[in-house]
């Protein structure tokens, strides 16, 4: 009774404060065959554009000329070097540095899929407040640009390379030289190789950028709150290229987008989250708005799907002496699988619950906990030290490609024929079941 009375408690604690976050943000709710319009509001980044090193290098403005960008790895030495007379900021700065960042237009033959900017003091970039204009329109003419200003060589936010709200962002701060040495030696010696009628400012001195070029929001399917994000990938400022841009989606507070979770634009774009199948349909190409709508599951390679049979694996027993397991051995009536790490902020919340969980366990339930990417000897001592009533065991990199798994913890509801019934529920979830799957008997 006592269980029953503190599952009904966490059925209308969750219940509640969804409605507290929906009220809040009015955040769109997906349903079963249904279908929502979303308004992209945030500006954010993937992975791969978190991670990456992209370089500006700069060059010392000497007069009204500048050096056509040159791609280091399509140039040879010798190459000869192209220039293009310009208007420098009025009044003339005495120390101007210039350098291109991509953006794909075809304005001028110059410099096509690059835009122009000019930034003052670039040795001092650390140090001072400067000036940095950017050529929006590709005219050469720095006149008719409005400044933006970097901090101590950063930019508080992305600097807008177009009129529209959803156009291109850059981010400038320092390159990091005391952190890549290594790196800025070897892109001293390819820049000076290729030098030109130019004269390099160094790679020490040069910026690193960053490009803000995807933009999500989220809506509430299932209790969960999923984030989808479009990336213009060619920096085109249109959103919807067919096979070039791409969309995203991972669950809200999960690590960054990643490519794995994502698609391709295409005709026909279905995304693949924890089971489920979602179509995207009117994807404003200024991305003013998506259409998203709950489709039947489908198997597919991002994701196992609901309805299908779980895969069949062997997996080590954290138990001495060290053994192996086959899941399809576990019979149960429901068996949840529970795939966890450590170090996730998400399993040191969910790990309590599931201890209180397992101590009232009815026996038509059996819990699996995999750990995942840990140590043998650490998972062998929280399995004799806390004496749960789990199957404990790991989870290999043979195991996780087996279960396509896309966050970290996740999860696996599965029947006694070993069918998967849901995917990604959480311990909460998990208790709520128990309760509605028990009160009968």
């Amino acid at each position: 009774m006592e269980f029953k009375k503190f599952g009904l408690f966490c059925f209308i604690f969750i219940f509640s404060g969804i409605l507290e976050l929906k009220a809040q943000e009015q955040i769109p709710e997906l349903k079963e065959k249904k279908t929502v319009t979303l308004k992209f509001s945030k500006r954010g980044l993937d992975a791969d554009q978190l991670q990456s090193m992209s370089l500006s290098p700069l060059f010392f403005l000497s007069g009204d000329r500048v050096a056509e960008f040159l791609d280091l790895s399509a140039v040879m030495v010798g190459d000869s070097v192209k220039h293009q007379k310009i208007i420098p900021p009025n009044p003339k700065t005495p120390n101007l540095a210039y350098g291109y960042f991509f953006e794909k237009h075809n304005v001028n033959q110059f410099s096509p899929n690059h835009t122009l900017f000019i930034v003052e003091n670039p040795t001092q970039l650390h140090r001072n407040k400067s000036l940095i204009w950017i050529d929006r329109n590709h005219n050469f003419n720095f006149n008719d640009e409005i400044p933006d200003t970097l901090t101590q060589g950063k930019t508080l936010k992305p600097i807008l390379t177009g009129n529209t709200e959803k156009a291109l962002g850059i981010q400038f701060e320092p390159f990091p030289y005391q952190q890549f040495k290594q790196f800025a030696k070897m892109s001293d010696d390819a820049i000076l190789a290729l030098q030109g009628d130019r004269t390099y400012v160094s790679t020490r001195f040069s910026l690193k950028e960053t490009r803000w070029n995807l933009w999500y929001t989220h809506f509430i399917f299932d209790e969960d709150t999923l984030n989808i994000a479009v990336k213009d990938v060619n920096c085109n400022g249109h959103y919807n290229d067919i096979g070039i841009d791409k969309i995203y989606l991972k669950s809200q507070g999960s690590e960054l987008f990643q490519a794995s979770n994502s698609l391709t634009i295409s005709e026909n774009n279905y995304l693949f989250w924890m089971g489920n199948t979602f179509l995207i349909k009117n994807l404003d190409p200024l991305l003013e708005s998506v259409s998203i709508e709950k489709v039947k599951s489908q198997e597919n390679e991002s994701s196992l799907a609901i309805g299908q049979k779980m895969p069949r694996f062997r997996f080590c027993v954290a138990e001495k002496p060290v053994h192996k397991k086959q899941i399809r051995r576990i019979k149960s009536e429901y068996l949840f699988v529970y795939v966890w790490s450590a170090e996730n902020p998400t399993f040191i919340k969910d790990s309590m619950l599931m201890h209180q969980i397992q101590r009232n366990l009815p026996s038509n339930f059996k819990i699996l906990m995999l750990n995942h990417g840990g140590s043998g000897k650490y998972v062998y001592r929280y399995n004799k030290r806390y004496e749960t009533n789990f199957f404990h065991g790991f989870c290999s990199p043979k195991i996780a490609k087996k279960l396509k798994l896309q966050s970290m913890p996740q999860s696996f509801l599965i029947d006694s024929r070993h069918k998967i019934i849901k995917i990604g529920m959480n311990p909460l979830q998990f208790q709520r079941f128990i309760v509605k799957n028990t009160s009968s008997n």
